[in-house]
């Protein structure tokens, strides 16, 4: 899963986001690795932005996860894009 915030989002309100994702997660799977690749040009802006600050996780997790997930990072005003794919 790739998380896209704000560019201009404070840290402890994106640490708190991370956080709540990581719980959710960790309640129905485990996290296998996760890396925070930074701020990043967009290819094309989304929501009026032109860059944005990455998150990366890899996790193990019950099938119903993906969803519950999309939910949470739907209503995330901070949170400008993600992407979530199953190996």
């Amino acid at each position: 899963m790739v998380v896209v915030f704000e560019p201009e989002i404070k840290a402890e309100e994106k640490e708190k986001l991370l956080t709540g994702l990581k719980k959710t997660i960790t309640e129905k799977g485990k996290i296998l690795k996760e890396e925070d690749w930074g701020k990043k040009e967009l290819a094309y802006p989304i929501k009026k932005q032109r860059s944005g600050l990455f998150c990366w996780f890899s996790f193990e997790a019950e099938s119903d996860l993906p969803k519950i997930l999309e939910k949470k990072t739907k209503l995330e005003e901070k949170i400008i894009r993600f992407l979530l794919t199953k190996e």
